[in-house]
């Protein structure tokens, strides 16, 4: 977040603003602490239900929209969008000053909703919402074998499990890497 709070801090004199979407079942309570460890200027809502996934296809964060003055979508990329990859900086700078997205450096992707990972997603949410939280991971990795790159649905089962990799300081990166590469 703190490179987006730059990223807005650069572009708040060009009419530009930033809307940042955290996916989190838990609710805002969690995310907050980084929208505030950040000083974050710009908006940060909570969507702890399916909304984005449902909306934008998303399964994966981060994810990037560059929407126009018009509200027309210019661009998206779903899943990998880091504004500290130079290319994602590059493109993000090129349209907020020039209103144009320059696609030589990166292509859009979108990813498809698979609507059984979907189904496995939103159940694990109303067992999640009731208190159910075992029935919720059982659920959850039941969807991730249907879809193991649904990342949204794997971040919220590693949040129940080990929230100590998430809401306690920094986010863990490195044993999420290590889940990943041993397949958890």
């Amino acid at each position: 977040m703190p490179v987006w709070q730059q990223m807005y801090s650069d572009i708040t004199t060009s009419g530009s603003d930033i809307l940042s979407i955290a996916v989190d079942l838990q609710g805002p309570d969690l995310p907050r602490p980084f929208h505030e460890k950040a000083d974050a200027e710009f908006t940060t809502v909570v969507d702890a239900g399916t909304v984005v996934t449902r909306t934008f296809g998303v399964r994966a964060v981060p994810n990037g929209a560059l929407i126009d003055e018009n509200g027309i979508l210019r661009y998206a990329q779903y899943g990998g969008f880091d504004i500290r990859k130079p290319a994602t900086k590059r493109l993000v700078t090129n349209f907020l000053v020039n209103g144009q997205v320059n696609l030589t450096d990166d292509t859009p992707v979108k990813g498809a909703v698979d609507v059984a990972s979907l189904d496995h997603f939103e159940r694990g949410l109303a067992l999640f919402g009731s208190g159910d939280l075992e029935g919720a991971a059982a659920i959850w990795r039941e969807g991730m074998k249907v879809e193991p790159d649904h990342w949204n649905m794997r971040k919220q089962l590693w949040a129940i499990e080990h929230p100590d990799r998430f809401y306690n300081g920094d986010v863990d990166y490195d044993w999420q890497k290590v889940q990943v590469e041993e397949g958890r």
